[in-house]
C-alpha cells in the first residue's frame, strides 16, 4: 500500500506521527510525505548551530530541508517532496505580516499542486492535519483546508482516489499538560479512530527528531522535548478526516 503524508514544515512529521510513518515503512509499505514549505522561519534552538551562517530564509530552508532528508532516511520514508511555498512563521502576528508566507497563498492553487502530487503517488491513505493544524500554526490550517479539499477533488479526477484520510491529534489531557488549550486543541477518547502503540519505535521516532538539530536542540536537552509533547514515544492517535464510499450500516438505520 503507498501512503502519503502531507505536512508544511520539516519536523511535522517527526513531532506528529513518526513512529507511525516508520512502522508502516517497516511493513513494507511505501511511504512518502509532501512538505510544503522548508522551514525557512523557524528559530534555531541548538546552540552548536549559528544561525548568523542559516539566515532566515532560502539559506535556513535549505539547513532544515537536509535535516528533513536525515528524518526520512531514519523513519524508512522516500525522500521528501517540496510544494516550494515559503513558511510563513510562528505565531499569527508574525505569520500575517509575512505576505510570501505559505498561509497567504491562494488556497486552489495549493489544492491543484497536491492533486499533481496524488496523482503520481496513488496514495491509498492520505495523512494530513486537523482543523485546529495540531497546535494552530495558520500553516497547518491553511494545508488541512488544501489537504481536504485535494481528498474530495481526487474523486473527481482519478480512477483510484484515496480512500481514507486520516488526522494526527493529541488526547486532551495530553493537551492540558503543555501550554495549549485542551479544549481547541486536544481531542476526546471516542472521538479516535487509531491509536498506534509506538513503544516499539520509540529509538526511530528520538533519532528522527534528533535529526531536525536546528529544531530540537541537543540531545543532552530531549528531557524537554518529552516534557513539552508528552506521550511523545509512546502513543500516536488519529481520527478520521475523510472515507471514501458507502455510509455505514448505523447511519442507515436512521433512514437518511
Amino acid at each position: 500500500m503507498r501512503i502519503l503524508a502531507i505536512f508544511a514544515h520539516p519536523d511535522d512529521e517527526s513531532f506528529f506521527c513518526a513512529g507511525t510513518l516508520a512502522k508502516l515503512a517497516s511493513q513494507g509499505h511505501e511511504v512518502y510525505l509532501v512538505c510544503a514549505t522548508r522551514g525557512e522561519q523557524g528559530e534555531i534552538r541548538h546552540p552548536r548551530i549559528d544561525p548568523a551562517l542559516y539566515p532566515k530564509g532560502p539559506a535556513r530552508g535549505r539547513l532544515r530541508q537536509a535535516e528533513l532528508e536525515a528524518a526520512c532516511r531514519i523513519l524508512g520514508l522516500r525522500p521528501p517532496l517540496f510544494l516550494d511555498y515559503q513558511d510563513s512563521g510562528y505565531p499569527l502576528e508574525v505569520a500575517r505580516a509575512n505576505p510570501q508566507g505559505f498561509m497567504h497563498q491562494e488556497l486552489h492553487q495549493v489544492e491543484n499542486l497536491l492533486l499533481t502530487q496524488i496523482a503520481q503517488i496513488r496514495p491509498r491513505l492520505l495523512i494530513g492535519f486537523d482543523p485546529q493544524g495540531y497546535y494552530g500554526h495558520a500553516d497547518h490550517i491553511h494545508l488541512h483546508r488544501a489537504t481536504l479539499g485535494a481528498f474530495w477533488r481526487a474523486g473527481n479526477r482519478l480512477p483510484d482516489p484515496p480512500a481514507y484520510l486520516l488526522f494526527p491529534v493529541r488526547l486532551a489531557e495530553q493537551v492540558a499538560k503543555t501550554r495549549f488549550d485542551p479544549e481547541r486543541f486536544g481531542v476526546s477518547a471516542g472521538s479516535l479512530a487509531l491509536r498506534v502503540d509506538v513503544r516499539p519505535y520509540a529509538a526511530t521516532i528520538r533519532a528522527a527528531l534528533l535529526a531536525h538539530a536546528s529544531q530540537v536542540g541537543p540531545e543532552e536537552h530531549f528531557a524537554q522535548v518529552l516534557q513539552d509533547w508528552p506521550g511523545l514515544l509512546e502513543e500516536e492517535c488519529f481520527v478520521l478526516g475523510g472515507v471514501r464510499g458507502l455510509v455505514a450500516e448505523d447511519l442507515r438505520a436512521l433512514q437518511l
